[in-house]
């Protein structure tokens, strides 16, 4: 009897509890919808509340499901008549979670941002990490750089309200990578002497640079072997994180390389120098002058004055050290022979000289090209050279008071003495025009020139008050000042001046009077 007692009271309160229940569920859901309402239009800045309002909410859901599960499973086999109904308002429980946490979701997005620059929102975060290769991969193309974009690192989300904001598809997050010039990527600078020339996009694109730098400075060849290739200032590559729009390709970085130093030169003023000479002379204009040197003095300009003259150049000098192997000449030597039967200052080549060959080698070091030091360390003759012999007249030169006649073989034409009312005063030889003329005696040249009517003409002073007279000559073989012999080559015979033929003409004068040549014949 107490049995049937408490099992109906158990029915009774389950009957309650049930209908509890029914009117505790519609509150709730009619409660639960006010709420969301009001804190969906309180906006984004009450979302962090809201989130932990609907945590709590959900919480204390699952725990009041869990109550009703457990407690409907142990009444399961006592309350079999009523179970269908509570299974029903189980079911209905979860559904109401289920649609309170699709009503969240429907009034909330997904902000996204790039190192912490905003970017736009979605819906969900698969909508941009699904992008960011082929967003990668389309700034690469664009900036010849490998830029990679790290969904983990350079990319975060938040959550937010989605009122009031426009929602991005895959293809708005793919334009908003695309199009951005701020992108934060791993570069590689170039520093040269701590002066940031370059930033390249890999640490194999900065090696390439250097590498084709010092190429042009580097020709191999059979027999030039480079045993050293190195840049004389402190060159560094290190790892940066730059703008993407900082990061050059490696022909541009090339020529920044090549072109971005500064040569300075000092210039020393000339006899004749003006500031605007020196300006032409260097394509410069005044004031690209003043600005190269500040304290110059625009009204005084001294020679020996220094000006700083600036240049364009590359700002990497490189210094390389080869060894190498080349040809070389080996100069001939000069063996002089003496001759007693020619005259004191007549020569004669007797055998032509012939340089001779010799293989050198040799380490250079050279600074971009140009050659800064050479040391021979061996060599080895490879044809011998020929001396040139020279045969040098060791017979004193003096005048002995006889004369001879300056052309040989031919017969004077005109002597001495007064001819058509005036004096003659030398004789004519008539000879073919290129015959050898020869000092009557030994002496010195005193004239040997155009001397007016007498044409091309040699004067020999003898040393006692003589001197002889060698007129209308085609070509003279000797200089003022020469010391000749008789019978030395002086002159060639011709018809310059005033002269109707092709001769020879011969004075002597004695004291600066002419004197008859024949009386010393």
């Amino acid at each position: 009897m107490a049995e049937r007692k408490w099992y109906h009271k158990l029915i009774d309160i389950g009957a309650a509890f049930i209908d509890k229940n029914d009117e505790f569920w519609p509150k709730a859901y009619k409660a639960c919808g006010k709420a969301l309402t009001k804190l969906v239009d309180a906006g984004a800045d009450s979302i962090e509340k809201y989130d932990i309002f609907v945590l709590h909410l959900q919480r204390a859901n699952l725990i009041f499901r869990y109550r009703t599960a457990k407690f409907i499973h142990e009444q399961w086999e006592r309350l079999g008549r009523h179970r269908n109904q509570i299974l029903s308002h189980a079911a209905g429980a979860l559904m109401t979670a289920i649609a309170l946490v699709a009503i969240y979701n429907h009034f909330m997005c997904y902000e996204y941002s790039y190192n912490g620059k905003v970017m736009g929102y979605v819906s969900e975060q698969e909508s941009v990490l699904v992008v960011l290769d082929m967003a990668s991969e389309e700034l690469s193309a664009e900036y010849g750089s490998d830029i990679r974009i790290d969904g983990e690192s350079n990319i975060s989300f938040r959550r937010v309200s989605n009122i009031q904001k426009n929602i991005d598809n895959e293809d708005d997050v793919l334009k908003r990578f695309t199009y951005m010039s701020d992108v934060k990527a791993t570069g590689y600078a170039i520093y040269v002497d701590g002066v940031r020339y370059a930033i390249l996009s890999s640490e194999a694109d900065a090696e390439k640079v250097l590498d084709e730098v010092k190429s042009n400075y580097v020709k191999e060849s059979d027999r030039t072997r480079y045993t050293s290739v190195t840049f004389k200032e402190d060159v560094e590559v290190e790892e940066e994180q730059v703008d993407i729009v900082a990061i050059s390709g490696v022909d541009q970085a090339y020529e920044k390389l090549m072109d971005g130093g500064v040569k300075e030169e000092i210039y020393t003023v000339k006899d004749g120098d003006t500031y605007y000479g020196i300006c032409e002379k260097f394509h410069l204009t005044m004031d690209e002058l003043k600005a190269m040197n500040p304290d110059m003095d625009e009204s005084s300009l001294m020679p020996g004055d220094e000006l700083v003259m600036t240049s364009p150049s590359a700002a990497l000098t490189v210094v390389t050290e080869e060894s190498t192997k080349y040809t070389e000449a080996v100069k001939f030597e000069t063996v002089e022979k003496e001759d007693d039967t020619m005259y004191e200052g007549d020569t004669k080549t007797t055998q032509e000289g012939k340089n001779g060959k010799r293989i050198v080698t040799a380490t250079i070091v050279r600074e971009n090209g140009t050659e800064i030091s050479r040391k021979e360390t061996g060599s080895e003759i490879i044809q011998e050279p020929v001396d040139k012999v020279v045969v040098v007249g060791t017979k004193k030169i003096t005048a002995s008071g006889h004369l001879i006649l300056p052309v040989s073989g031919y017969s004077v034409n005109y002597g001495y003495g007064y001819r058509w009312g005036r004096l003659h005063e030398g004789i004519d030889i008539p000879c073919p025009t290129g015959t050898t003329i020869r000092a009557a005696d030994g002496g010195t040249v005193v004239r040997a020139g155009w001397f007016g009517a007498y044409g091309l003409c040699v004067e020999i002073d003898h040393g006692t008050g003589l001197v002889t007279r060698y007129a209308h000559c085609s070509s003279i073989d000797v200089s003022t000042g020469q010391k000749v012999g008789q019978g030395q080559a002086i002159a060639r015979v011709g018809s310059t001046g005033r002269s109707t033929g092709s001769h020879c003409h011969f004075e002597t004068r004695l004291n600066g009077k002419s004197v008859n040549p024949m009386n010393y014949l």
